[in-house]
């Protein structure tokens, strides 16, 4: 009887032990909430890594990130890979960087990053996550919007949210301050176009405005910028090619599955302004590309 009471209270001291650990592990794999009201993954140690499967692990539709992880897609390297957040403040951030949530795929939970403290301002091009200090917000601006647009957050029932020229968008991962030229126009000589989630902007644009003009059936127009290059935007009707479509018509050349305006290289300006005659590989043909 006494042996059978040391055995039960050795196995009862061994669960008060482990408890904490459970706790504390419960706690680490625990979201918490960011702003907006959406889940963020915590910074978890190398422990709690190590039990999850898919951690930096390839992700996508068919292959799901474990609780708390994210599927991020990362443009610095590029790849897609579960993870949990790197950071919750700019504490954790190298001089120089501050922490912004990256939205996961799928409706994931946030993921922390620290990213460069960068130079682009509010209503420009960005990217969220990147090592480029020319390709990211200053200190006080988000990357928000499926775009990319360096934006203040704003809240969409509050009067006068945003400044002139700006309009509160329901954004992820929280409502940013997105640019509007549909009311005040642009100066002659450019364009306002609009993107998928209403934001718009006064831009050059090389090529045919295939937003004001319908492309011809049986193409798509195709829009396309350079955040190197802000206030210029390559617009186009790209008729598909290859993998069984109809042959390019005469005076166009296939180039990656797209018919585009075959060139001579010799010829100076043969594909006009904003545009040049270059080949996508060693063995494609010499066609009108975006200078990008």
């Amino acid at each position: 009887m006494r042996l059978e009471r040391r055995v039960v209270l050795a196995g009862f001291a061994g669960v008060l032990l482990a408890l904490p650990l459970i706790l504390l592990l419960g706690h680490l794999l625990r979201p918490a909430t960011a702003a907006g009201g959406r889940q963020r993954s915590p910074v978890l140690d190398t422990e709690a890594r190590t039990r999850l499967g898919t951690y930096r692990r390839d992700c996508g539709p068919d292959r799901a990130c474990e609780a708390p992880l994210g599927c991020v897609w990362d443009t610095r390297i590029p790849a897609r890979y579960c993870s949990d957040s790197q950071c919750t403040t700019e504490m954790h951030c190298p001089e120089g960087q501050v922490c912004r949530d990256i939205a996961s795929e799928g409706g994931g939970p946030l993921v922390g990053f620290c990213v460069p403290a960068g130079s682009r301002q509010e209503g420009e091009r960005c990217l969220a996550l990147t090592l480029d200090k020319n390709a990211a917000c200053a200190a006080d601006l988000i990357c928000g919007g499926q775009e990319g647009w360096c934006a203040r957050p704003c809240h969409k029932d509050r009067a006068n949210a945003c400044p002139e020229g700006f309009f509160c968008a329901n954004t992820i991962p929280e409502p940013v301050c997105l640019p509007t030229c549909k009311m005040r126009g642009c100066p002659t000589g450019q364009h306002c176009i609009q993107d998928n989630q209403g934001a718009s902007q006064c831009v050059v644009v090389h090529g045919a405005d295939c937003q004001q003009t319908p492309c011809s059936a049986g193409s798509a127009c195709q829009v396309r910028y350079d955040r190197a290059k802000p206030g210029h935007m390559w617009m186009e009707c790209i008729q598909p090619c290859g993998g069984g479509s109809p042959p390019c018509p005469t005076g166009m050349s296939c180039d990656g599955w797209a018919c585009r305006p075959s060139c001579d290289p010799q010829t100076h300006a043969a594909c006009g302004e904003g545009y040049r005659c270059a080949q996508a590989d060693s063995d494609t043909p010499y066609t009108c590309q975006p200078d990008l």
